[in-house]
């Protein structure tokens, strides 16, 4: 079994654009704020898929969730008209707390649903499904997320060929105190 030690930071930035409070129960609490940094190849790599399934709540505004569907459901096969580089995120976490980015394969994808989730809904995503996800709204979005099976595979980010991924990007880069300010206030913003 690989390592997937999870990161040892209660609340982290994470590179697709949100806060995550890591919380007890396999629940983590995900914040978005459009103030909040993220990794510079975000535009061209925020299709990812998870090694976990789970439920997720919306507790602060609206969630927008794009799932996608490669080609073929192994992308290690060679696609016809590949437009991603699938990258498994495998082995220990480095200096600024993200995994290494190994390439994986390459595939041609294609979005298949679009929901939109308002807040105090829920919705639910199976591990290994590549998607993306956008905050609705002014770009504050609070979520409760709850991990319900765990895969032992790595999961992937898919970052259009051609396009460096950012390998380096500093989940430590704000300070312990901003990163809660932002969730403090995406938090009171709810109705």
């Amino acid at each position: 079994m690989t390592d997937f030690e999870p990161t040892e930071d209660t609340i982290s930035l994470h590179g697709l654009g949100f806060i995550q409070v890591k919380l007890g129960g396999n629940q983590r609490l995900h914040v978005w704020h459009p103030d909040l940094p993220r990794r510079s190849c975000f535009e061209h790599s925020a299709i990812h898929d998870h090694r976990f399934s789970f439920t997720s709540r919306v507790l602060v505004g609206t969630q927008i969730n794009h799932m996608v569907v490669p080609e073929a459901p192994d992308w290690s096969v060679p696609a016809n008209n590949p437009t991603h580089i699938a990258y498994v995120h495998e082995g220990p976490r480095g200096a600024h707390g993200g995994r290494p980015w190994i390439e994986d394969g390459r595939c041609a994808m294609r979005e298949w649903k679009v929901e939109t989730v308002e807040a105090g809904s829920w919705y639910e995503v199976n591990a290994y499904q590549p998607h993306w996800t956008e905050p609705g709204g002014d770009g504050r979005v609070a979520t409760l997320m709850t991990k319900t099976w765990e895969g032992t595979r790595g999961a992937h980010s898919f970052c259009k060929i051609g396009v460096e991924p950012d390998v380096a990007f500093n989940r430590k880069q704000w300070g312990v105190a901003l990163l809660w300010s932002i969730v403090t206030e995406v938090l009171g913003s709810a109705k």
